[in-house]
């Protein structure tokens, strides 16, 4: 079998893309390519009805294989906007393609790419209006929702807080799912989660490589369960009692008219003033990271859900923030490449988290109690509720179905 030659390329300002390609010969015995994959931990937001059709990542690799080498990288990345734009009711965001035919060229032996500006995405740098807009030290809303509107949004929502019952990796995966499809469909109020982990575990974004994003053997020889969950973004790496994670399942009209970055910023508001309560200064960078001026301390990652039976639709919006971290077995686990820190002003994944408890002298315990005790200032009602048995039954049928499988946990490998 032919060998996988792969390249990558870091957006500036946005997020990873990787490239697979396996080269092959024509009838007439003129090189071709053969084989090609993207993944990465870009998102991708469904802007119609929320289907996971994967159909815009598909047309991409498509498109891909029918390019002939050597490889013009100008004709690459026309062909690639075109495909961008016939599938508009898919949007792909923190990469473009131009570093899409970064990543292509990186991949590919010099012979069969052509003179020119093959590093695109170097000379784009900044394209990304979307995802660099942001900074860690804005007032939550300011500049991005519009405090007034988000706060209004806030208001409307009649909130149940589920202080959940620890559970494995797998059914954490599903019970989300689950509980987005439930509000999607209407038979579930709008809901805010809290984990509770009964197992270490790293989970893939939706679009990332197996093989690219974790060492599995010492991750299973440590303990770590590795799962795939149905959003995209990057690689979490969860020690049950030293992160923070929740997930909040809204209706599709609480974000109704917002572009990504201010769905993100609109959903965490409260959780940005809870932090800052508590004495912790946090703030947003890029499109969906939660950040102190010293590193990162925790990402976000959305999806829709499209609602059925005349359900109003729905939006999955789930944070996971490092309390307290083994910042050695972290990288010992995950195969972070030096192209995903590439913009970043560290030397490596290990020295851009900041956990959340370097800044308080509270337990996490007492970090979530207390940031839980801001919603009350911001919803317009808070309960305390159940997930119930209806999602609890459609999780249990996911992870058996889906989260449970190895398939689905390398379907990209």
């Amino acid at each position: 079998m032919p060998s996988v030659l792969r390249g990558e390329c870091k957006e500036p300002g946005g997020k990873l893309v990787a490239v697979a390609l396996q080269l092959g010969r024509t009838s007439d015995g003129r090189p071709c390519l053969d084989s090609c994959r993207i993944d990465g931990d870009f998102f991708i937001d469904y802007r119609s009805d929320g289907r996971s059709s994967d159909g815009l990542l598909t047309a991409l690799e498509s498109a891909m294989m029918k390019m002939r080498l050597p490889l013009d990288p100008d004709c690459a990345r026309t062909t690639l906007d075109a495909v961008m734009d016939r599938h508009d009711a898919e949007r792909i965001l923190g990469i473009s393609s131009p570093s899409l035919v970064t990543a292509m060229t990186r991949a590919l032996p010099p012979e069969q790419v052509r003179s020119g500006n093959a590093d695109m995405a170097a000379a784009t740098e900044g394209s990304l209006t979307d995802t660099d807009s942001g900074s860690r030290g804005c007032e939550a809303g300011d500049a991005d929702t519009g405090l007034d509107e988000a706060l209004r949004r806030w208001a409307e929502l009649d909130l149940t807080v589920v202080k959940d019952r620890p559970r494995d990796p797998a059914m954490q995966m599903a019970m989300d799912q689950a509980l987005a499809e439930s509000v999607a469909d209407g038979t579930q109020p709008p809901t805010l989660r809290i984990w509770q982990w009964s197992a270490p575990a790293v989970v893939l974004g939706r679009f990332q490589s197996l093989a690219n994003e974790v060492h599995p053997d010492r991750a299973r020889k440590s303990g770590f369960t590795v799962v795939r969950r149905c959003t995209g973004g990057g690689a979490m790496f969860v020690e049950p009692d030293r992160v923070i994670t929740y997930s909040l399942y809204v209706p599709a009209s609480f974000v109704r008219g917002l572009d990504p970055i201010r769905s993100y910023r609109l959903c965490d508001l409260w959780l940005i003033r809870a932090l800052r309560a508590q004495g912790i200064e946090a703030g947003w960078e890029g499109l969906n990271d939660i950040a102190s001026p010293r590193g990162k301390m925790g990402g976000a990652s959305q999806r829709r859900f499209p609602g059925r039976g005349g359900g109003p639709g729905g939006l999955l919006h789930h944070v996971t923030l490092s309390y307290s971290i083994d910042a050695e077995l972290m990288v010992r686990i995950l195969n972070t490449s030096q192209e995903k820190i590439s913009d970043k002003a560290v030397q490596s994944a290990k020295s851009r988290v900041d956990p959340i408890g370097r800044q308080t002298g509270l337990g996490r315990t007492a970090l979530v109690n207390g940031i839980l005790r801001t919603l009350p200032t911001l919803a317009g009602s808070v309960r305390t509720g159940e997930p119930g048995r209806g999602p609890e039954e459609r999780a249990a049928r996911l992870a058996e179905e889906r989260y449970l499988r190895p398939g689905w946990t390398g379907v990209i490998e």
